[in-house]
């Protein structure tokens, strides 16, 4: 950064100009009058010129100055009409938000993601429901949802955060009782974890890739269960394997609590996205949340 990028700076040289010398201008400012003419002599050098001629008696501008001094107070009125606008948006971020999540998205990310907005815009409120049903967006209310793939709800608006890789894993336990797999096909004899719900796509197939090679693995499961982070406790008890997101088991993998399942096998990544109406006009505290939330999650995840 330039001096010139600093309105400190200028915003002194402007002061100075105005009240016709460094000993008013340092008083209006509540600044030494050592600092403020260090201000401008910092000016003056990242200028090249002076801005100011000094006598005994009385300051007057060169013509540097004069033009510096009409440049600079239409670029500090805009930098104080900018600061009022935002402080006024930020002032009007009040309301209350309806929230929708898949459960364990909800739990992990979203959760958190909210205590962090409203500490940043106290005068919101919100609602954070948590389900894996299908939801019908509109008729119950939801200004916003956050969803793993495709929703089945087509009129939505969606707005990609990240792309979650997902893997097999499984405790080591389970391969004490059942041989490790090789290939694709070795997966039909072992457990398979799958979700509840019948739209989702974990419930009982899965889709791996390698190099250039694709394999469609139709399974049936030993456990169904209604969330991923039951699937996660499941597995970790040995129960079978399962597929889970990157950031959900990241520790465990280190810590060797599961490992991977046909590791030279590929998931395909999927997205999760925030979604909203689509042509419905969005709040103050809607856009500011969606905002927030594509800059956050990214590191609310990360820091899991």
């Amino acid at each position: 950064m330039t001096p010139l990028d600093d309105l400190r700076l200028l915003r002194a040289f402007v002061q100075v100009a105005e009240s016709g010398g460094i000993s008013a201008a340092a008083r209006v400012l509540g600044i030494t009058q050592p600092t403020l003419s260090r201000r401008i002599q910092t000016l003056e050098r990242a200028l090249n010129a002076p801005l100011i001629q000094r006598d005994t008696h009385h300051m007057s501008l060169t013509q540097t100055g004069r033009t510096l001094l009409e440049e600079s107070r239409d670029l500090l009125a805009l930098a104080d009409r900018i600061t009022q606008r935002l402080a006024s948006e930020q002032s009007n971020v009040q309301g209350h938000l309806r929230i929708v999540s898949v459960v364990d998205i909800g739990q992990w990310i979203i959760a958190p993601l909210l205590a962090r907005f409203q500490a940043i815009y106290p005068q919101v409120t919100a609602e954070l429901h948590l389900f894996n049903r299908p939801i019908r967006f509109v008729e119950e209310g939801f200004d916003c949802g956050f969803y793993v793939g495709e929703p089945l709800d087509k009129s939505l608006v969606m707005r990609p955060i990240r792309s979650m890789t997902r893997l097999l894993v499984a405790a080591p336990a389970l391969f004490e009782r059942y041989s490790t797999p090789l290939v694709p096909r070795d997966l039909a004899s072992m457990p398979w974890l799958g979700v509840l719900q019948p739209h989702f796509e974990m419930r009982s197939r899965i889709s791996l890739s390698c190099d250039d090679e694709e394999r469609r693995i139709l399974l049936k499961p030993s456990l169904l269960l209604d969330t991923v982070t039951a699937l996660r406790q499941a597995a970790l008890a040995g129960s079978g394997f399962t597929m889970l997101p990157d950031w959900m088991m990241k520790n465990d993998l280190v810590s060797g609590a599961l490992v991977r399942v046909l590791p030279d096998w590929e998931l395909q990544d999927v997205e999760l996205c925030i979604c909203y109406t689509a042509g419905h006009h969005l709040s103050g505290r809607l856009r500011a949340f969606i905002d927030f939330a594509r800059d956050q999650i990214p590191i609310v995840i990360e820091e899991l």
